[in-house]
């Protein structure tokens, strides 16, 4: 009988895995920790038991109901917000993969030759215990802890991350200098399409190598109570128009407690994170743009969390006095978390998430305010 139920379970949970309709920001530089505790579903419903990590699947899933407040934009609706299938898992002692795919979001193929919906598609070799070597689509190092979180786990990005273009094909090779410290070279595709479609109309040139330099210091400090993801990063976009990038994120982690700032500033040639294009119709030049980004997360009981995450920022068009420092941006958010079962990475979350707009006077531009309630299922379920 056991048998039969298991027989009869399986053709159900392929079916329920197949049904999910297709479409990160965002992921996580590093894969996440150690999760071999977390029991998937199949070893729970199938009483599969697993003896290697070759092969590990993941259904990442945010979604909400949000009751919004703005104008308008006044009433509330269910959101799919996020869903990603992942795929990742270890061939021996030098090999392992990783695959992610977005599929709330139909694949437009890009000049790299890859769809737009794909995060991650890498493979790394470990030479030893202080080399690694990583090759494909994957996200870029940037620094900074707001940048490195898992998307899903993100109720709203601040406007200098989440402007971001950071998956990319890139070859990065890692180096532990000591315990707790490693530091990443990467080099990368500045863009995943031509320069004539990620500024359309500003008459730029393409460059002979579109390529972007990044290096990033990952540390762990006084026995891992300070963190440290720092970034620099150099993209040439195009002949005559090149992008810096300066992203340091600093954490405090204790017991239960955990507290960060991140440091974002940009400097480019012609508008990337197109946030002042948008607004002046045109594509920007000599735009910079510069944010802080604050967290905190506190836990009072073994199943709760409480946080509250704020974001200052700013937007300037260099020898345009009208444009100059014209615009600056506050959002900020605050909510509690549940987590029902502690073996499995998933949590309620109910959170308030307002942001504010103001405009230097003669600029032309109004200033706006938005808000929001909402109630959210987050979890990365482990699959098999």
């Amino acid at each position: 009988m056991k048998n039969m139920k298991r027989w009869l379970l399986a053709p159900i949970l392929v079916c329920c895995m197949n049904t999910i309709p297709a479409s990160a920001q965002g992921g996580q530089n590093i894969p996440p920790g150690d999760d071999s505790h977390i029991e998937s579903i199949a070893q729970r419903v199938l009483k599969i038991q697993k003896k290697s990590d070759a092969f590990n699947l993941f259904l990442n899933l945010h979604c909400s109901y949000q009751q919004r407040f703005d104008g308008d934009d006044k009433g509330g609706a269910f959101k799919g917000r996020q869903i990603r299938l992942e795929m990742r898992g270890d061939l021996g002692i030098h090999w392992s993969y990783w695959f992610r795919y977005r599929l709330n979001r139909s694949g437009e193929r890009q000049d790299d030759n890859f769809t737009n919906n794909i995060d991650y598609m890498q493979v790394d070799y470990c030479f030893n215990d202080r080399w690694r070597l990583t090759a494909g689509k994957k996200q870029l190092n940037l620094g900074g802890f707001e940048f490195d979180y898992n998307p899903i786990q993100i109720h709203e990005y601040s406007e200098f991350v989440g402007a971001l273009e950071e998956f990319h094909l890139a070859v990065q090779v890692a180096h532990t200098i000591a315990k707790g410290h490693e530091l990443q070279l990467e080099v990368f595709n500045t863009n995943n399409n031509s320069i004539d479609k990620v500024y359309p109309g500003a008459g730029l040139e393409r460059s002979q190598l579109p390529l972007g330099l990044n290096l990033n210091w990952a540390g762990n400090l006084l026995r891992g109570r300070l963190q440290t993801l720092w970034a620099y990063s150099f993209m040439n976009e195009a002949k005559g128009a090149n992008t810096h990038l300066l992203m340091l994120g600093q954490k405090l982690n204790m017991k239960k407690w955990q507290v960060s700032v991140d440091y974002n500033g940009a400097w480019e040639d012609a508008d990337r994170h197109g946030i002042i294009t948008a607004e002046t119709g045109a594509v920007a030049r000599n735009v910079t743009y510069h944010s802080v980004v604050g967290e905190a997360n506190w836990q009072p009981a073994a199943h709760w969390n409480l946080f509250a995450k704020g974001a200052l920022e700013k937007a300037s068009v260099r020898g345009d006095e009208h444009l100059r420092n014209y615009r600056t941006s506050y959002s900020y958010q605050a909510g509690i978390q549940w987590y029902p079962d502690l073996t499995q990475d998933a949590k309620l979350s109910l959170a308030y998430v307002g942001k504010g707009v103001r405009y230097k006077e003669g600029c032309g531009l109004q200033d706006y305010n938005s808000n929001r309630i909402e109630l959210s299922l987050i979890c990365r379920m482990k699959l098999y």
